[in-house]
């Protein structure tokens, strides 16, 4: 069984991956689900021309909460709460507080894990500061500290934490330009959105890349179950489909690859998301070998946007 590390990849969309523990061996944490392969309409982002106007994300502060869907093994029971607060205190720069908390109870042992990342990103995609610490039954697991920025066709990642070095690799989106792509792509049709990521991984070098595909949702605040979410802002405000009603929304399915990816094509990871025009997203899926954790919003608060020219 995996136990997940959680970076938040844009706004509310997360992604997992596996983390060290004594009773824990990441080599086996592989998705259950294959990559599909539809015939519909296939974008590179990057390779793309550029779309006009260029897309906004809102500043909110937003909480899910996930449960175990599935399982087997000797996984009993899994519950999770997802923390995210993004900021723009100018219009150069997007800044996110993230924190995800888990208790994995086995039959044998509670293991309780704690992710915490403060990041800054650039407005122009071209820089990306990140501090990522986990946490492991309260005891520090590990720390990766770092800055990123992107020149041409490269990105240059430099991390003093856990080791200090430098590496090189090829242009790559950092995570609230992978969620404007994402965005702007599903508004001018494309149905499949390939992409090079960096997110503030330690294994530079294992060169992250995603497929998404894109189907549209035709009631935003509605999820797949049919049932509008009702969730509310913690100063007891508007609901969330009031606050998020206008917004066009897709649903997107995004597989996650890298070089320990499945020769016969598996994705390291799969996640599912309801991702609004606004970049809020809910109704969450992440899918593990041996158990999938899914949730959504609990709660919504939606800020100003900066006055930007």
């Amino acid at each position: 069984m995996g136990i997940p590390r959680v970076s938040a990849h844009g706004i509310g969309h997360c992604e997992i991956r596996s983390i060290g523990s004594p009773s824990v061996d990441p080599a086996k944490d592989r998705p259950v689900m294959r990559a599909t392969t539809l015939p519909l309409l296939i974008s590179f982002v990057g390779a793309l021309p550029a779309i006009a106007s260029a897309q906004e994300l809102v500043p909110h502060r937003a909480s899910y909460d996930l449960s175990m869907r599935a399982g087997d093994g000797d996984l009993v029971d899994a519950q999770g709460r997802i923390a995210i607060e993004m900021r723009r205190k100018t219009c150069e720069t997007y800044e996110l507080d993230y924190r995800f908390v888990a208790r994995f109870q086995q039959e044998q042992e509670l293991i309780v894990t704690d992710q915490q990342t403060h990041s800054t990103e650039s407005a122009d995609g071209e820089r990306f500061d990140f501090e990522t610490k986990t946490f492991i039954d309260a005891s520090p697991e590990n720390a990766v500290i770092g800055t990123a920025s992107t020149r041409g066709d490269v990105t240059r990642v430099a991390l003093t934490a856990p080791k200090v070095r430098t590496v090189e690799v090829p242009k790559s989106l950092f995570p609230m330009q992978h969620t404007i792509a994402l965005i702007e792509q599903a508004k001018a049709g494309a149905r499949i959105v390939e992409t090079r990521l960096y997110d503030g991984d330690e294994e530079v070098e294992k060169l992250l890349t995603s497929t998404a595909v894109i189907a549209p949702v035709p009631e935003p605040g509605t999820r797949r179950d049919g049932k509008v979410a009702e969730a509310t802002p913690s100063d007891g405000g508007a609901s969330l489909s009031d606050q998020l009603a206008g917004f066009a929304a897709w649903r997107i399915s995004e597989s996650f690859y890298n070089s320990d990816s499945d020769p016969d094509g598996l994705p390291i990871f799969e996640t599912a998301y309801t991702l609004y025009e606004n970049g809020v997203s809910d109704d969450l899926v992440l899918t593990f070998d041996g158990y999938t954790l899914a949730g959504g919003l609990a709660s919504l608060d939606l800020f100003e946007m900066p006055d930007c020219p």
